[in-house]
């Protein structure tokens, strides 16, 4: 799945011109230069423009909308060390984690009328789910517990390839797009809570799970934009992201009943955002 999600990134990274988008089109508010998608008319040029054909730049951008884990291990059973009577259970990050938020605010350069290169710092939370059955620890001994939200910072680079605008259904017009990021997270330590074993607290097992640090990540994503006003856009976008293992921490011994059990394979999710654009 990473190395899937590493080229699906690289290859939007690279840009995707040969595919033959992104050229002229046939709506009045669209041709050539001109239009809400990131250029100026020529009745608004900028002052420094004479040919009123000048490309806008600079925009600010921002969102805010879900993270669907769907693939991925936050406790990985199969990796405990076996001893007689042992049967942990592997729980995803779905299984340990409420569907979580993501806020993004960055801006976006245009190399040309149909490609920007991005830059945005991200936020993202997400809750945790409760007390889950952890399998047994040993012979008629079962262990539930949960851990604790997960949350983190951090920032992705990004190249965007627009199509051509298209009639919309409801829209006067939509203008699709792909985008291929990469970058880095910051993610607060992860611990586990409320552990007990056949429902007696059992103190001594809450303790930190994965320790805090910075792991890579990569995106694919796709969405559309329509106009909102003559300077700005709205639009929604989706893909998935694949986020990097966490470090296990060196808190659980190798003694510890549930040694082996924080060995991450990484956090797959599928983002679902609204997005605005605002254009210089």
């Amino acid at each position: 799945m990473r190395i899937l999600l590493l080229g699906a990134a690289t290859i939007a990274l690279s840009g995707c011109s040969f595919l033959g988008f992104g050229g002229q089109n046939n709506y009045s508010h669209h041709q050539t230069r001109n239009g809400y998608y990131g250029q100026n008319t020529a009745s608004q040029a900028p002052k420094a423009c004479h040919s009123g054909q000048c490309l806008a730049r600079w925009n600010i951008e921002g969102g805010i909308g879900a993270a669907f884990p769907v693939h991925g291990d936050a406790v990985t059973g199969d990796e405990a060390h076996q001893v007689a009577g042992k049967d942990i259970n592997n729980l995803s990050w779905n299984d340990m984690y409420d569907t979580g938020y993501r806020a993004e605010l960055g801006v976006s350069y245009a190399v040309n009328p149909n490609r920007k290169v991005t830059a945005t710092a991200h936020l993202e939370k997400a809750e945790s789910s409760g007390v889950q059955d952890w399998g047994d620890v040993a012979t008629g001994q079962n262990l539930r517990g949960s851990l604790s939200d997960y949350e983190s910072y951090g920032g992705e680079i990004g190249l965007r390839q627009y199509f051509k605008p298209r009639p919309g259904v409801i829209l006067k017009s939509v203008r699709p797009y792909v985008e291929g990021r990469l970058g880095a997270s910051y993610v607060d330590d992860i611990s586990i809570e409320n552990a007990s074993i056949n429902n007696v607290d059992t103190p001594a097992l809450n303790t930190r799970f994965y320790d805090s640090g910075w792991v890579g990540s990569a995106a694919a994503l796709v969405g559309v934009e329509t106009p909102l006003t003559r300077y700005s856009t709205i639009g929604i976008e989706t893909g998935v992201r694949y986020t990097q293992a966490l470090d296990s921490s060196d808190s659980i011994s190798g003694s510890s009943p549930i040694a082996g059990t924080n060995n991450s394979r990484g956090r797959t999710t599928i983002p679902v955002m609204l997005r605005g654009r605002y254009r210089f």
